[in-house]
């Protein structure tokens, strides 16, 4: 792949580029200033107490940077506000070499070397993911699709012109995406590292049971164990790195032309922000409808059409604010979603409506 996205048929000149670029990231900052230790020895935590046998048996764990950090998050409190709706969708990702060459939407989710899956922490239960559950409520949205539950290739994106914010009414370009029986869902690294702790899915895809077992023993998420979730992702991409470089086989044929034919698809993955999915319609060769459901559009959401709240507004109720004129916490709650948030975001004070201050968070 090149800047911009671009695919590219590799040659042997790419790949050994590509292997060269892999280890030094691994020798030169991975393993001495991230971790502290070898990789191998950072893949034997697999629950919250080997993570503390971890962090305490060498000084060079301790003072690594996830060792600074999570002692950093624990002093300033991270882990005692954050915590969201309590339930956690990812679309899998990484396709199988062998399962995945001839890919159909029924048989995705056992294709994936990265499960699928949803998390319900009220419960403490996982299940599969399927494109069939998405709904989108556009209650509180400036669009004018009136306040059902949409499936997304079902819906037009008809946009309302000249809005005003009314928390009572509209106010957000984002729809409200909800799972048809479980409600809202928080997307991420978090949710992806919760699921991989499930017994669900094909008994060989990815098991991971660390931050499962550390959201039980520390009470349930916060901004500190959504940040611990997203950067404990890291060596576990960078093996996945390695295993995709292994597999490349140069002298296979590398284009299939595509057939022009009419229909309905949908795809998903999972983003660096979360679960990503799309719906295309096809007519006479042409895009009739497109949808998107992204990463943000799973976390930013305002509330659904029962009232209620997307999880980034759940996870800022309880938010302890020190200053409300510099209110850092709401920044912390905010950016621990990684959210593409292309637009201002306002303080208000609930009672008079003062705005208090304006910050950017992305």
């Amino acid at each position: 792949m090149v800047p911009g996205g671009v695919m590219c048929a590799p040659t042997l000149t790419d790949i050994t580029r590509a292997w060269a670029i892999l280890e030094y990231f691994r020798t030169n900052w991975l393993e001495p200033i991230w971790l502290g230790c070898s990789l191998e020895r950072y893949e034997e935590i697999q629950s919250y107490e080997d993570f503390q046998k971890w962090l305490n048996e060498d000084v060079k764990h301790r003072e690594s940077d996830l060792g600074l950090y999570w002692r950093m998050g624990l002093d300033i409190g991270l882990d005692r506000y954050g915590a969201g709706v309590g339930k956690y969708v990812t679309w899998g990702y990484i396709p199988h070499e062998d399962k995945y060459n001839k890919p159909t939407i029924e048989g995705r989710n056992a294709a994936v070397i990265m499960k699928s899956g949803v998390y319900d922490s009220f419960t403490d239960t996982h299940s599969l993911m399927n494109q069939s559950f998405a709904r989108e409520n556009l209650t509180h949205s400036w669009y004018d699709e009136g306040t059902e539950n949409w499936h997304p290739s079902d819906r037009t994106t008809k946009p309302i012109n000249h809005n005003q914010k009314d928390f009572n009414g509209a106010y957000s370009w984002s729809s409200a995406v909800l799972h048809q029986d479980l409600g809202r869902l928080e997307a991420g690294p978090l949710a992806r590292q919760l699921v991989a702790g499930g017994n669900h899915g094909e008994s060989w895809q990815h098991y991971d049971p660390f931050i499962l077992d550390t959201f039980k023993k520390m009470g349930g998420a916060s901004v500190h164990l959504r940040q611990l979730g997203r950067v404990h992702e890291i060596v576990k991409l960078y093996r996945q790195a390695e295993r995709c470089l292994r597999e490349f086989k140069l002298n296979d044929p590398w284009y299939i032309k595509p057939e022009e034919k009419d229909g309905k698809g949908w795809g998903a993955t999972e983003a660096a922000r979360g679960a990503l999915c799309h719906w295309v319609e096809i007519e006479k060769g042409k895009i009739k409808n497109y949808q998107v459901i992204a990463p943000g559009t799973w976390n930013i959401g305002p509330r659904d059409g029962k009232g209620q709240l997307g999880p980034i507004e759940k996870a800022l109720i309880g938010t302890p604010i020190q200053d409300p004129k510099d209110p850092v916490e709401v920044g912390h709650v905010a950016r621990s979603f990684d959210s593409c948030l292309v637009c201002t975001v306002h303080a208000h004070d609930a009672k008079t409506g003062e705005e208090l201050a304006r910050f950017r968070t992305a």
